[in-house]
């Protein structure tokens, strides 16, 4: 089977579903008899427990291609996407694009296609030359634009980075739009692919929002919080997913009869809030986070590790937590990777991706 030109996935900012994509293309080139590959010029350096550096979608990529390939193989280069002028200088990017050139030929030589995934957005990197317009350009990829919809503002956002994008000489497939809400979803249906096949944008598709993929895990939790679990296993609760939040703020009467409709609910409460926290141990949780670093009463510890419920501790009061909880951006888990195989094949119109 002949090669074909690598597919640069680019977003307009975060929340474009480009890893959920990413893994399903991977997916569905598979089954169609090719031999993917997949590659991440520049990754996010993880710090979770145990600290590692990797980046987490590259994680989650490793059990799609069953280890065919390494995480090193897939992602040379690591940045702290806020603060990346402490690791690099202008005048050093040549240095860095030339190792990860090297990488990418290597990758190239051992698949038929290449599914590239782009930074968080096409702008960034742009101060050291490393942005996704630099990459589209010197791997000779075509590039696929993701946006997220939000409201019809983006579609605005969408407009401009595609003339962007083609007023940098790149070449762009067409764009996928991810409604992030059930509305979101309606418009982009409606008002969004017609706007944009009038201007001779090609749509090859609009996600639906899967409220699967948005569940957070523990791990991410205890990283949004700076928490620090005192009863529990890191390892084993991790991966856990959490349905939603629950501020332990009223009485525990009316908190018992309101934690018992909670489904796998994760629970903000004081160390001081005894009466809150042993209601929510006997009602359907699955993390209960004890503010201002405050630790619980012996008596709730004894009963979180008689029911294996963990606990954690985080610095921030209630507010601030929930502030953080409520920018929480969370991963594909490797568990959630048929669902992205099947938004693959629900919403996306594949003819219209060249292979």
């Amino acid at each position: 089977m002949s090669k074909s030109k690598p597919i640069l996935l680019c977003s307009t900012k975060a929340g474009s579903g480009k890893s959920v994509i990413a893994i399903g293309m991977f997916l569905k080139l598979k089954e169609e008899g090719f031999n993917p590959g997949y590659f991440k010029a520049i990754g996010d350096a993880m710090d979770l427990r145990p600290k590692t550096k990797t980046d987490k979608d590259v994680n989650v990529i490793t059990a799609v291609v069953a280890r065919k390939f390494s995480k090193e193989e897939m992602c040379p280069q690591f940045f702290n996407p806020s603060f990346f002028l402490d690791e690099i200088l202008p005048e050093e990017s040549q240095t860095v694009l030339e190792k990860i050139k090297d990488h990418f030929e290597s990758m190239k030589d051992k698949t038929d296609i290449i599914i590239l995934e782009g930074n968080h957005n096409i702008n960034q990197y742009s101060a050291i030359n490393l942005d996704d317009t630099v990459l589209a350009k010197e791997f000779d990829a075509t590039v696929i634009l993701c946006a997220p919809i939000k409201d019809d503002d983006d579609i605005n956002t969408v407009i401009s980075a595609y003339n962007y994008l083609k007023l940098k000489d790149v070449k762009v497939i067409g764009v996928i739009l991810n409604g992030l809400s059930e509305t979101a979803f309606v418009r982009i249906e409606k008002y969004y692919k017609p706007l944009l096949d009038k201007r001779g944008i090609t749509i090859i598709g609009g996600l639906k929002k899967s409220r699967q993929l948005e569940k957070p895990t523990i791990a991410e939790i205890l990283e949004a919080v700076e928490g620090e679990l005192i009863c529990g296993n890191y390892i084993t609760v991790k991966n856990n997913l959490i349905d939603g939040f629950i501020i332990g703020a009223m009485g525990a009467e009316s908190a018992a009869s309101y934690l018992r409709k909670g489904v796998n609910q994760c629970v903000i409460t004081g160390g001081d809030r005894s009466d809150i926290a042993l209601a929510a141990l006997n009602a359907n949780t699955n993390l209960i986070i004890f503010s201002g670093n405050i630790r619980p009463a012996p008596r709730v510890i004894s009963v979180a590790e008689e029911k294996g419920i963990p606990l954690a501790l985080a610095p921030g009061d209630t507010f601030t937590i929930s502030e953080q909880l409520r920018k929480i951006h969370t991963h594909i888990q490797p568990n959630e990777i048929g669902i992205c195989r099947q938004q693959i094949e629900d919403y996306l119109d594949w003819d219209k991706i060249p292979k």
